[in-house]
């Protein structure tokens, strides 16, 4: 009995061991379901997470792509017209532009900060070019709304800092913006000073205040909270998502700083805070509202920062609009602006052209701005290949700048293009000899040397074409004169370039260099060297090395001579004008098909004599005889030809007259 007893009990411990693994068995297979549910939520999650942040990056990029082209078009209308009803409208447009674009931005770094991804990124920013910036943004509203903008800025402030410029414009931006928004009369008041914080930072203390309608004094503590906008009632007429402040609110924050705000209801309000910045350079910034009143006064009309007509760009963006807009923005600088709708007309462009930068779009179709880029960079034989190109974009999300950064391009602009500085940017990054800046011209540009004006008659007698020169100059005659001096110092450099280039029996090299001889002979008017360096080019593309060297001594001959007779010219002629006696008219000889062939084939047989003296004296004779344009031309080569001894290519010149 006392056995089965014992038995029953261990059976029934059992079965209770049994029933507890049992659940324990149930658990582990309910929490691996939870755990498998969970890691399939979370999955989940990170896709939505990457879908949501490929919505922003693509919607920052579809709508900003469309204001760019109104803002851009809309820009132009303020630079030309002179109609003040007109000019009102289009700043009810750039005011409109410029509060669509904050809200979207509004948006974009709301979504960035809750995921996580906003960053801080310190860099070198001129505080000087910062408040300028932030005071010209709010300067429509304030005009608008006759509000008074009081500046009370420390001079001994240093100029030049390190940190968050992006984010620091931002928050500033935002506060004085909704000063403005908010103020019906009276002034909205910038303040920026600064305390040492330790040996190589500073405090920097910003104030925003204003006269406008205030907050009560239960309602300050909830102003950054998200989508609030208080007094509804009063602020019911004023745009805006209620992003605002807590955006700001939160980018101070991340900076290391504290937003404040003091009220009195109906009278205005003040926010304040402040953030530690590095000191790159201790002088101070000095009187700002004056050199801002001194801007101002300069900027009354649009006058572009430098003119480059030498220098030749590509724009690259599949926006036929976005290539209107930047073509008209940049077109007072001269420069030469070729455009491309896609990638790969780009790629079919600069196979065929050298350009001094490549502004280049991201978002295409078949082929985007990055795979464009690096084609550039791979494509062999390109004259292009090593130029800074310039991203673009409409993507304006954080981190976009790293991103293009790495991607190989030298710099980032994000649309709508401001035009300063887009034209900052070209400034930076064009060759430095093809930029001349506006407030020089008639300074630097004349530096050592009187101009009294251009012969053009002479320059035509030396074979340059001053009409088309003048034409890529803008008409500038101070900057043509300029150029035909940089010409001169080039013939030179370039004709020991290709002397080496031949020495090597490189073609390829030979092409890029002609290729760049044609331009700037081009661009001085200087078309017969421009078409003989075309031709060579197309030879030494093809590699035809034989026909180049052959006919290489006669572009040495055209160079020389013009480098001999514009250093005559540049010497005594259109700047300093030194009086000579009017030549004689010399009666030309009627044209006559025979005379004219029977002294050719009398200086074919000088030539194929090797009788240079013969040569030029039946030279002398066919130049008395009154020739087209195209006869003129080819005396001249044969001439040029002649005195550098080429005498073989001097006869292929006459023969093919003949």
């Amino acid at each position: 009995m006392g056995e089965d007893k014992n038995q029953e009990k261990k059976n029934g411990f059992t079965s209770k061991l049994e029933k507890q693994a049992v659940s324990l068995l149930l658990a582990k297979e309910q929490l691996e379901k939870k755990n498998i549910e969970l890691e399939s939520a979370m999955a989940d999650a990170r896709k939505a997470t990457h879908a949501r942040d490929l919505f922003l990056a693509n919607m920052s990029h579809e709508i900003r792509t469309p204001i760019n082209t109104i803002l851009g078009l809309n820009e132009l209308i303020l630079r030309e017209s002179q109609d003040e009803n007109i000019r009102e409208y289009a700043l009810d447009i750039k005011q409109a532009g410029s509060i669509l674009l904050s809200l979207i931005s509004d948006i974009l770094d709301f979504s960035q900060i809750q995921s996580g991804k906003m960053e801080i990124q310190d860099g070198i920013y001129d505080i000087s070019s910062v408040m300028n910036d932030l005071i010209n943004s709010i300067s429509i509203p304030l005009r608008k709304k006759k509000l008074r903008l009081e500046l009370d800025i420390a001079s001994d402030i240093p100029y030049k800092l390190s940190g968050d410029e992006i984010h620091l414009r931002q928050i500033i931006g935002n506060l004085l913006s909704n000063a403005v928004k908010y103020t019906k009369v009276g002034s909205v008041t910038l303040h920026l000073t600064w305390k040492q914080h330790s040996e190589e930072e500073i405090l920097l203390e910003i104030a925003i205040e204003d006269t406008g309608i205030g907050i009560k004094e239960k309602d300050i503590e909830k102003i950054f909270g998200t989508f609030n906008r208080l007094d509804m009632e009063a602020s019911r007429a004023e745009a805006g998502t209620g992003l605002g402040l807590a955006v700001t609110n939160r980018l101070v924050e991340m900076m290391g700083g504290k937003l404040e705000a003091k009220s009195e209801y109906g009278k205005g309000s003040t926010f304040s805070f402040a953030v530690v910045q590095k000191v790159i350079d201790k002088e101070p910034l000095g009187d700002f509202k004056k050199q801002y009143d001194n801007s101002v006064r300069n900027s009354i009309s649009y006058k572009e920062k430098f003119i480059a007509p030498l220098g030749k760009i590509l724009v690259v963006d599949d926006n036929a609009m976005n290539l209107a807009v930047a073509q008209d923005l940049l077109r007072k600088t001269k420069l030469q602006i070729d455009v491309a709708t896609s990638g790969e007309e780009c790629l079919e462009l600069i196979k065929r052209k050298e350009y001094h930068l490549i502004c280049m779009d991201h978002m295409m179709p078949i082929m985007d701005g990055v795979q464009t880029l690096h084609a550039i960079r791979e494509l062999e034989g390109n004259p292009s290949k090593d130029v800074p190109i310039i991203a673009l974009t409409a993507n304006a999300v954080i981190g976009a700048r790293d991103f293009y950064l790495q991607a190989g391009f030298e710099d980032y602009l994000t649309k709508p293009i401001e035009p300063e500085k887009l034209e900052d940017m070209l400034i930076k990054y064009l060759p430095k000899e093809l930029v001349y800046m506006t407030e020089d011209t008639n300074e630097e540009i004349t530096e050592g040397f009187e101009t009294v004006g251009l012969d053009e008659e002479r320059l035509t007698d030396i074979g340059i074409n001053a009409e088309h020169g003048l034409k890529y100059m803008g008409g500038s005659k101070v900057l043509y004169e300029k150029v035909l001096r940089d010409f001169h110092d080039m013939l030179i450099e370039k004709e020991e370039q290709l002397k080496a280039m031949l020495d090597k029996e490189d073609t390829s090299g030979y092409a890029i260099i002609v290729h760049a001889l044609k331009g700037n002979a081009r661009n001085i008017g200087a078309d017969e060297l421009a078409e003989l360096s075309f031709e060579l080019e197309k030879k030494s593309k093809a590699g035809r090395l034989e026909e180049v060297e052959v006919q290489s001594p006669i572009l040495f001959g055209m160079m020389h001579t013009l480098g001999e007779n514009l250093e005559l010219y540049l010497g005594y002629g259109a700047f300093e004008h030194k009086e000579e006696a009017e030549p004689e008219e010399v009666e030309k000889i009627p044209f006559s098909e025979q005379a004219w062939k029977e002294k050719l084939q009398e200086l074919h047989k000088k030539l194929d004599d090797f009788d240079g003296e013969g040569a030029a004296e039946y030279l002398s004779q066919l130049k008395k005889f009154k020739l087209t344009e195209s006869n003129a031309k080819l005396l001249r080569m044969c001439e040029k030809a002649v005195k550098d001894f080429a005498y073989d290519v001097a006869m292929e010149i006459v023969t093919s007259a003949l």
